[in-house]
């Protein structure tokens, strides 16, 4: 409500200054028909407005101006120079009621009201002492200055695009800056001031962004008129439920998605509403319910689509599948149900008995996943047989700036939007496997077949390209679980790209989704991955069918397994990193690293790496690989002899309490491989302090081991360390075999730690010190303010 009272005010506002200038020229010539239409409608849709927002003396003022109007309209009352003035007068009221409404304050009751009504309605106004003011000031409150106002401006789309191509251009040449600072060295004067402008310029990329933020209810808005209408041509009876949530995106996105949501919006009350002839047979309400929500997550939208009419049929779905030649009747006996369901995404299947002027052509669904799938985005359908349909949509927040992977084929370097990115392959692992079926090229990775695009053949081609000789693969997921194979020179790094239109001649190629810059300045072209594929020859269908495990009775619906990059250490021993840590590997000269009693470190592109996984002794030559973990904030690197391959852990995890490196080992290619803790490595290593205003966490004094154990794991946890007894803290740890005095430390939460795994008699409730849920657990507790 408050966001509409805005708008209404905002409005309000705008229609008074236009009108202010229809009146006056309107009193120069009482006979001008525009003018009048254009004062009378002001004061229609004021009137309308305050029966919305119950204004009641706000609408007795303009109603009686608008009556007032509509008699000279209809020729039964001369506009005379008493009218203009009462009308006029009525218009300053208007200002002065509307300031009230932006200041929060009441309307306050006012006897010229009543004069003013009266004026208006008797044949010849007779406004005596009430007379039209002269604009007063905005009031003030208790005498300071005035009330601060929502002030709103409208600008044309175009200048807020250019605004926000300038700000775009601004953020490169400050990444380009900092990169030559870097290798130029370091100068605190300069850095200082560098960092200053690297905030405002930050504030102000954020401030244009918003600029082109609209609500998500401009894109429903179109959605109760359209059910209306459909409804009406098939005779049915829906209901809409719209819930924006408050949502904003990008005014863009807002276009783009439209017309997929008008393609499942047909599609619901086509094919999935029942008459209600047939509702109520089936024991339901004769009136259907449509139901469109949409709900920020991350910097995601996911809007949902559903109504409770008849579902998707899937035996029905299968026989037109194979009917229409999608699929085989072998290849759908394989299938499971939401295979089967997907495949209405498959370009010409239609389930409709006869075509109408509606839907029944087969033609749609396949356009509205292709649309969000070049988005950036997914969909999603389930159905439940006879209750309901729903469609998932996840979609990004904006297209102007995305997460990218940039990849190299030979000379020249491209983007893949990394919201597509599954996993990266080094090509020479042994694990892959190439085969040529016809033309159609296919990798086998880990007992999986994969259909193999050379990009150097696509986008790079020479006489020179060697079939099956790429350096690495990139394996792309689309949207409905299809998995690509994308055969690659090297992979760069992750960029934040700020993507910018193409030009035509680039656009008819139908290879690129848009233009982006490095933070060099060296343009670069962002993939479409899915018209790669469908350059390619690689239908819906195929693809998904080359997705399927090789053994035809293999689980397709076990949750995805855990990944992890298994390596073999400096010392010969193999080891399993997390792939949820893993950003890229690198490759330097062992001489190259800098030993200092324990800390080992090195320099990547001008910025200091900590190095794990080298002891202090080595005596390290040639080359050697180091694998660059993030933890989101940090970076650190891990030292490596060779990378060997991504695996899925199939096994479970065995804990190794005796070794606080290693999360525990797990079974890979039948072979016991210890995999590494990423806390471990952050808080040995990567140290980051807490932020200057986190809460403070109070740690046992002179205790050597939660200097050393348990300070990093609060650290990192977000609060700030103190030993100070006078310092308030928001949660204490005590040992529970120390002093009392240091139990009886003052804060908001103690929690006792217990040096061994039972709990001694006597003593207070306690946990494990070794214990780091539990420990963790008491920290999220403290912070949301639980106790215990």
């Amino acid at each position: 409500m408050d966001d509409l009272l805005a708008e209404f005010v905002a409005e309000t506002r705008e229609m008074l200054q236009a009108s202010e200038g229809e009146l006056v020229a309107w009193e120069a010539d009482p006979a001008d028909r525009s003018r009048l239409d254009a004062i009378f409608r002001f004061v229609h849709t004021v009137k309308g407005n305050c029966g919305f927002f119950d204004f009641p003396q706000l609408e007795r003022l303009s109603h009686a101006a608008e009556s007032a109007l509509a008699e000279v309209r209809a020729g039964r009352r001369r506009a005379d120079s008493g009218l203009v003035t009462a009308v006029l007068a009525v218009i300053d009221r208007i200002a002065e009621m509307v300031t009230s409404i932006e200041n929060g304050q009441a309307i306050e009751a006012n006897v010229q009201d009543g004069a003013l009504v009266a004026a208006l309605e008797a044949d010849a106004c007779d406004l005596g002492d009430v007379a039209p003011q002269p604009r007063a000031a905005a009031p003030t409150v208790n005498g300071s200055a005035p009330a601060a106002q929502q002030r709103t401006i409208r600008l044309p789309v175009e200048l807020l695009d250019r605004v926000m191509s300038g700000v775009s251009d601004l953020v490169l040449a400050r990444n380009d800056l900092a990169r030559r600072l870097r290798s130029g060295g370091e100068s605190s004067d300069i850095e200082g001031q560098f960092d200053r402008l690297s905030t405002i310029l930050g504030d102000v990329r954020e401030a244009v962004s918003r600029m082109r933020m609209q609500r998500i209810e401009q894109l429903f808005n179109m959605v109760p008129r359209m059910v209306r209408d459909l409804s009406a041509e098939l005779g049915k009876q829906v209901m809409v439920e719209i819930d924006g949530n408050g949502v904003e995106l990008d005014r863009e996105m807002i276009e783009l998605l439209r017309d997929p949501l008008t393609h499942i919006i047909r599609n619901a009350i086509d094919h999935g509403v029942e008459a209600p002839g047939e509702r109520l047979a089936a024991g339901k309400h004769e009136i259907g319910l449509l139901s469109v929500s949409a709900v920020q997550s991350g910097n995601s939208i996911k809007m949902r689509v559903s109504d409770d009419g008849r579902g998707l049929d899937s035996d029905a779905i299968g026989s037109k599948s194979v009917a229409a030649g999608i699929v085989s009747e072998a290849e759908l006996s394989r299938m499971d149900d939401s295979e089967i369901l997907n495949l209405i995404f498959a370009p010409g299947l239609s389930t409709a008995e006869e075509v109408s002027a509606i839907s029944g052509r087969g033609v749609g669904m396949d356009v509205v996943r292709s649309n969000i799938e070049r988005l950036g985005g997914s969909i999603q359908v389930s159905t439940t047989r006879g209750e309901q349909t729903v469609f998932q949509l996840t979609m990004p927040l904006t297209l102007t700036i995305i997460g990218g992977l940039t990849v190299a084929i030979g000379d020249q370097r491209f983007a893949i939007p990394r919201s597509f990115v599954d996993e990266i392959v080094h090509a020479r692992s042994h694990a892959l496997e190439f085969a040529s079926i016809g033309d159609a090229a296919l990798v086998t990775f880990r007992g999986e077949r994969i259909r193999f695009i050379d990009l150097r053949a696509e986008l790079a081609p020479t006489e020179t390209t060697c079939k099956n000789a790429c350096g690495a693969l990139v394996i792309v997921r689309l949207a409905t679980g299809e998995r690509l194979a994308l055969g690659v020179d090297r992979v760069l790094d992750h960029e934040e790209l700020v993507i910018k239109p193409l030009s035509p001649e680039l656009a008819a190629a139908e290879l690129y989704a848009g233009l982006t810059l490095l933070d060099d300045g060296r343009p670069i072209l962002l993939l479409d991955v899915i018209k790669l594929a469908q350059k390619s020859g690689i239908a819906v269908h195929e693809a998904a069918r080359n997705d399927r495990s090789l053994d035809p009775d293999e689980n397709k619906t076990a949750p995805p397994a855990r990944k992890v990059m298994v390596f073999e250490s400096l010392d010969g021993r193999a080891q399993a990193m997390p792939m949820e840590l893993v950003r890229r590997i690198e490759a330097i000269d062992a001489n190259q690293l800098t030993i200092e009693n324990t800390r080992v470190q090195t320099v990547i592109d001008g910025r200091i790496f900590a190095v794990t996984g080298v002891n202090a002794d080595a005596q390290l030559d040639g080359s050697i690989r180091l694998i660059r973990i993030t933890d989101g904030t940090a970076e650190l690197l891990h030292a490596a002899a060779d990378i060997s391959d991504s695996k899925s852990l199939t096994n479970p995890v065995i804990p190794d309490a005796d070794d606080p490196t290693i999360e525990g080992s797990s079974l890979i290619d039948g072979k016991p491989v210890p995999i590494l803790d990423g806390h471990w490595l952050f808080a040995s290593q990567a140290r980051v302090g807490a932020p200057a205003d986190a809460p403070f966490c109070r740690m046992p004094h002179g205790d050597e081991w939660s200097a050393t154990i348990l300070e990093p794991l609060v650290e990192a946890a977000g609060y700030r360390v103190t030993r100070d007894p006078e310092v308030k803290a928001q949660i204490a740890f005590a040992l529970a075999d120390g002093e009392k005095s240091e139990q009886e430390t003052s804060a908001d939460r103690i929690v006792y730690l217990r040096a061994n795994r039972v709990p001694a008699a006597g003593k207070p409730d306690s946990i494990y010190r070794y214990d780091r849920e539990a420990i963790l657990s008491a920290l999220r507790e403290a912070s949301s303010g639980g106790r215990k």
